[in-house]
């Protein structure tokens, strides 16, 4: 099977700004993943290799091994590279947000960019599951300023940012050369 590439898209294979943000810089997240782990291989070794029980429940060692190497290796391992990237791309903002999900945006679609500060979790819900009518996205791990990209359509995207001037400013010039736009919309 051959793949065409039709000559209007852009590839830009460097982006102009990338951020990495990591989970595990989270305390939550890690003690749930050392908790986890612990368990995992509490279960290896009491079950499978002591050939002991859970009390009164005799679990067979293919049940331990079943539960406690997802546990033991797969989640500290998965949680070793969970994280969020952004990327600033010529035409586009590109953020992908770990097993959660992620969003690509074009720029020439985005009509207001703003940079937002300390109060950004006000009217943000970063834990909600989004659906058809979420007319407001967060995407961050544990920043607290980032930008807000409005559509046209009123759907608006908060990208959470460490260094949140430094995102506006690779994705300032970029969004007024693919839309330019009249003066009163950017609020830094």
């Amino acid at each position: 099977m051959m793949w065409v590439m039709s000559s209007s898209a852009t590839v830009d294979p460097v982006p102009i700004y990338r951020e990495v943000q990591y989970y595990r810089e989270l305390p939550p997240f890690t003690l749930l993943t050392v908790v986890g782990a612990l368990f995992g291989w509490f279960l290896i070794v009491w079950v499978v290799a002591l050939g002991r029980s859970l009390g009164a429940l005799a679990m067979p060692a293919w049940l331990a091994l079943a539960i406690g190497l997802p546990l033991g290796v797969l989640l500290p391992l998965a949680y070793g590279r969970l994280r969020m990237v952004t990327e600033v791309y010529a035409d586009r903002v590109v953020v992908n947000n770990g097993m959660s999900g992620g969003v690509n945006l074009r720029l020439a679609d985005v009509a207001a960019v703003d940079l937002r500060g300390e109060e950004m979790h006000s009217d943000y819900n970063v834990r909600s599951v989004a659906n058809e009518r979420v007319t407001r996205i967060a995407y961050t791990v544990g920043a607290n300023a980032g930008i807000q990209l409005t559509l046209p359509n009123g759907r608006q995207y908060l990208i959470g940012s460490k260094q949140p001037e430094a995102l506006a400013a690779a994705v300032l010039p970029v969004w007024q050369a693919a839309r330019p736009a009249p003066t009163g919309e950017i609020a830094l």
